[in-house]
């Protein structure tokens, strides 16, 4: 990624040129000509297939197409493999559907105020500041800023609560 990039055109240009075969291709949300479209994939997906327990003890899958629901999962990459059925109740999943869409909610007053007053003036171009982190229209006396403070600042969350939520 280039250092003094700053507009989000410049970091999917960044992105585009990264990959010698153009692996990489990127995708701007909020763009008029390709607009990226957010599914509710977990709710879809949770009609035809059953969790997996313990997920985070395995570190290697294996799926394949000729046996559709089942999971090879292991702890290593010695261990005996673990085969899992996930479909529920033997369900036919339908390829004529798709998720819901779902909206992004987007930044809060307290966060846009937060890059308006302390990332603002680390963009590298003037012009680049009204894009990136422009002012708000929102009274800051209007904005409750505490909101998110974390009570619990100094305690870090287990490798086991990032992977379960």
């Amino acid at each position: 990624m280039c250092l003094g990039c700053a507009l989000k055109s410049e970091i999917a240009e960044s992105v585009n040129k990264s990959s010698r075969n153009d692996h990489n291709i990127s995708q701007l949300v909020k763009d008029i000509e390709k607009s990226v479209i957010f599914y509710d994939w977990k709710k879809y997906l949770q009609q035809y297939f059953k969790t997996l327990k313990h997920i985070s003890t395995y570190h290697h899958f294996t799926v394949d197409s000729t046996k559709p629901g089942y999971i090879v999962c292991k702890e290593s990459c010695d261990p005996i493999p673990i085969t899992v059925n996930l479909l529920k109740n033997n369900t036919m999943i339908s390829t004529s559907t798709m998720p819901n869409n779902l909206t992004p909610k987007g930044l809060d007053a307290g966060r846009q105020w937060y890059l308006y007053e302390q990332i603002r003036e680390f963009c590298y171009n003037d012009a680049n500041k009204d894009v990136i982190c422009p002012k708000l229209t929102i009274a800051k006396t209007e904005v409750d800023l505490t909101s998110d403070v974390d009570t619990n600042k100094n305690k870090c969350p287990s490798r086991k609560q990032y992977l379960l939520n």
